[in-house]
């Protein structure tokens, strides 16, 4: 499960942002949320306070930015300012001209690389890196805008919202905490103020999103890490319980490359298979990925869940028992 990687311009942004809204960051988490090396952070890091940001190092808690303006955001427009935030990971199709933001996104895009390079850069190289394979989400691209303003000045919004799982629509106020992409889709970490309590949201499911007036802040003690850290789907409301699944050979040497949320242990058979255990809050999120193997997996534990997929083949054997097409 990959990400996108984030270039130069994108990730001072990141960290200007990202050290304006914290009190401090570790190199490392700022490498897991870039998807780069701590290295590379660094660099960055060397870079800003060359350009005027005082961003002290604070031993183990990380860096901490002494005044926190975002000198960067003052050289562009609002609109370009938000199009730069949505990009890479934030918004499908801004690199289209049907894009509504795509102009701002090309001017601000100029202006933040003539800042970080000194050039001005390539106009046909946002055309050649596509970033989503999912087709533009109409409905996401007129939703974004409302959610990053709301997430940039810390107002709530109100919204219409599609329940799936009780196929229903229904109306509510949200503090937008966090924007995550998993799986080719982008979900939103709030506080629901009709529920009083964190809930995820899937952007596709939002019919409107309005900004209002209401200020809110992000509980100290709330860690987006810790939130996601038992997650095998970001949709899960389940108590964890664990796994234990037993992949071929053949299968295993592509479970062992995998780079998982959530915490796992793997280990290596003598006989080639491999024993992956997990905890996970989201039987149905979990098995689902298990099927895409077929016969290369079997779940070793908990009974319960053995039993299940075996009623489960069952039913699919004699779906498919016979040699005559089904009409349709």
């Amino acid at each position: 499960m990959t990400e996108a990687t984030f270039n130069k311009s994108e990730r001072l942004f990141y960290i200007m942002h990202h050290l304006s809204n914290h009190d401090t960051v570790t190199a490392n988490d700022l490498a897991d949320h870039c998807q780069t090396t701590k290295r590379t952070i660094y660099r960055d890091i060397q870079f800003l306070q060359t350009q005027g940001h005082e961003i002290q190092a604070q031993g183990r808690e990380g860096y901490r930015l002494l005044i926190p303006n975002m000198q960067v955001k003052s050289k562009l427009t609002k609109d370009e300012w938000l199009s730069l935030t949505l990009y890479p990971l934030l918004s499908t199709g801004i690199t289209s001209k049907e894009h509504p933001f795509h102009r701002s996104y090309r001017t601000g895009l100029e202006k933040v690389m003539r800042m970080a390079t000194g050039e001005t850069p390539n106009p046909a190289i946002a055309e050649r890196i596509r970033l989503h394979a999912r087709t533009e989400d109409a409905v996401q691209a007129r939703i974004m805008p409302a959610l990053i303003q709301a997430m940039s000045e810390n107002l709530c919004v109100d919204v219409r919202y599609y329940a799936m799982h009780r196929s229903e629509w229904s109306e509510r106020r949200l503090e937008p905490y966090y924007l995550v992409p998993r799986e080719g889709h982008l979900y939103l970490v709030a506080y629901c103020r009709m529920r009083q309590g964190i809930r995820v949201f899937r952007l596709n499911r939002f019919e409107e999103a309005k900004v209002t007036d209401v200020g809110f802040a992000i509980p100290k003690a709330f860690s987006i890490d810790t939130f996601l850290k038992q997650r095998w789907s970001i949709m899960e409301e389940e108590d964890p319980f664990e796994i234990v699944v037993r992949f071929s050979p053949e299968a295993a040497k592509y479970v062992d490359e995998e780079e998982f949320y959530v915490e796992t242990k793997k280990f290596n058979e003598e006989d080639g298979t491999l024993t992956l255990k997990v905890t996970v809050g989201s039987r149905q999120e979990f098995l689902r990925w298990v099927r895409s193997f077929g016969p290369d997996a079997e779940v070793l534990s908990p009974v319960s869940l053995r039993r299940e997929l075996a009623d489960e083949y069952s039913r699919m054997f004699r779906m498919y028992q016979g040699d005559e097409e089904k009409l349709w």
